[in-house]
């Protein structure tokens, strides 16, 4: 009996890893072809990547939501305000855009790292597959209210939609979008900034390791027995920028994504500061920029 069209399997799903994989060669490859077959093979891939991307992307938000909109970002995003390699998406690369002064091979490099990414959210959606077919209509079906889908509904009551590596990390999440459905936006904004002040330590720390070499000063104050504050560690951020393995305009960057959440303030201010609203929140780009200090640190440490 042929399957309806509708119905997809762990075996269709395999057959998208599968077609994933190969688009990963053909990438692999290209660098050693000459211009005629690098253009040849450019075009392939562009080609095979659109009608996979639009395929995989119901399945995503359907089997795995919580990575839904990090497997977007990849391939596109309004939310940056430059183009570096690490904003750099995989519309960006179908588009034609390469990096000046640099090889095509470095721009490969990085949309070869967006795709695995890619392929490891949709691998994640094979575990969570039963061994009976799903309905695609049920993951793709239009929510009456505004005409927005299910997906994007729930997507409205998020704060953060990132899968951290660290579990811990993963229930301050849960907390912030928590509070943040529920309006907190006070208690969601400041949890917010405690985990970036957080992740700007493991920033740091991924790349100056050594304690033996005093660089443990860089995040931790001796004095208080705590961490450095938000501010002091985008000082240090700014000051050894040029130490960093990473370049130097994407500490810049995120310098001036996290700037706007810790407002000077006059003395004759409210010591608590403002009580935010929700479209305020929303405007501080709090996502984008915990995406960028995760990929600063997996570039450092790759």
């Amino acid at each position: 009996m042929e399957q309806n069209p509708g119905d997809i399997s762990r075996k269709d799903i395999s057959g998208l890893v599968s077609t994933g994989e190969k688009m990963l060669e053909l990438l692999d490859e290209m660098s050693a072809n000459n211009e005629h077959e690098y253009q040849k093979n450019r075009n392939i891939f562009t080609s095979e990547y659109g009608k996979w991307y639009a395929k995989c992307l119901p399945l995503i938000r359907s089997m795995v939501p919580d990575k839904a909109t990090r497997f977007e970002s990849l391939y596109h995003t309004n939310k940056r305000s430059g183009m570096n390699e690490y904003t750099y998406t995989i519309q960006d690369y179908i588009h034609g855009i390469y990096f000046k002064d640099r090889p095509k091979s470095y721009t490969d490099a990085i949309l070869s790292k967006r795709l695995k990414e890619q392929m490891s959210i949709l691998q994640a959606s094979v575990a969570r597959t039963s061994d009976f077919t799903f309905d695609m209509e049920q993951f793709v079906k239009i929510n009456p209210i505004n005409g927005l889908d299910s997906s994007s509904i729930v997507k409205q009551n998020k704060l953060i939609d990132i899968d951290f590596v660290d579990d811990h990390y993963n229930s301050i999440r849960t907390e912030i979008n928590t509070c943040f459905k529920q309006g907190f936006y006070m208690a969601s904004l400041e949890l917010s900034k405690r985990l970036i002040q957080n992740l700007l330590v493991d920033l740091i720390r991924s790349n100056f390791p050594l304690a033996g070499e005093g660089h443990r000063s860089l995040y931790y104050d001796y004095l208080k027995e705590d961490f450095r504050n938000t501010d002091e560690l985008l000082k240090e951020l700014s000051e050894k920028k040029h130490d960093f393995n990473v370049n130097p305009d994407a500490i810049d960057y995120l310098i001036e994504l996290i700037g706007p959440m810790e407002p000077k303030k006059k003395p004759e201010s409210h010591s608590f500061g403002v009580i935010p609203k929700r479209k305020d929140i929303q405007n501080l780009r709090i996502e984008e920029a915990m995406e960028l200090i995760i990929q600063l640190i997996d570039f450092i440490k790759d």
